[in-house]
């Protein structure tokens, strides 16, 4: 059945989570966006928008393999998307630090994404939680996400709306 619980943000502020300070509005961020990777509680890595990935002999160049996941608008996340968003990240003062040791992002020529680092790097995927957005939105104040949820304005007062489409077979939980 539906429920109605009652969430604050404030929708005069950013909703993209690349460039969004406003720590009310982050709390929804894990509802609508997702990244290659997300990291358990107790740390680990699980993967995500990444179905699986390829590690270089040298740990310095890390190929990842998408999945068929879908934007809350239908269209396929792809390896344009991954990179856009990564490359945006890189610029942004919430993500930057992580991108250190990071030399390349590109998408490669089969639909994956390539990431090149100038030192060893195990636990790349770690860091890769980042919220992959639209190529088109990485600036866009509320960009769409590849989330069980979308952020719905249309009737006049914003709600949550649950994706029956979802694209990931995880349980949906709220």
């Amino acid at each position: 059945g539906e429920q109605e619980l009652t969430l604050i943000y404030y929708p005069d502020r950013s909703m993209n989570p690349l460039t969004c300070a406003d720590f009310t509005n982050r709390t929804l961020f894990s509802l609508l966006y997702q990244g290659l990777f997300t990291v358990s509680r107790d740390y680990e890595t699980q993967p995500m928008l990444c179905r699986n990935y390829r590690l270089s002999a040298d740990m310095k160049t890390y190929t990842f393999y998408l999945e068929e996941a879908s934007f809350g608008d239908g269209t396929p996340v792809t390896a344009a998307d991954v990179t856009a968003t990564l490359l945006a990240a890189k610029d942004s003062p919430y993500y930057s630090g992580r991108f250190l040791h990071i030399s390349a992002v590109e998408a490669g020529a089969d639909g994956s994404v390539v990431i090149r680092t100038d030192t060893p790097m195990e636990n790349l995927p770690i860091l890769l939680d980042i919220p992959i957005l639209k190529a088109a939105e990485v600036q866009a104040d509320y960009p769409m996400g590849s989330g069980p949820y979308v952020l719905d304005n249309a009737g006049g007062t914003p709600l949550l709306r649950r994706r029956t489409d979802w694209w990931c077979s995880a349980k949906v939980t709220a």
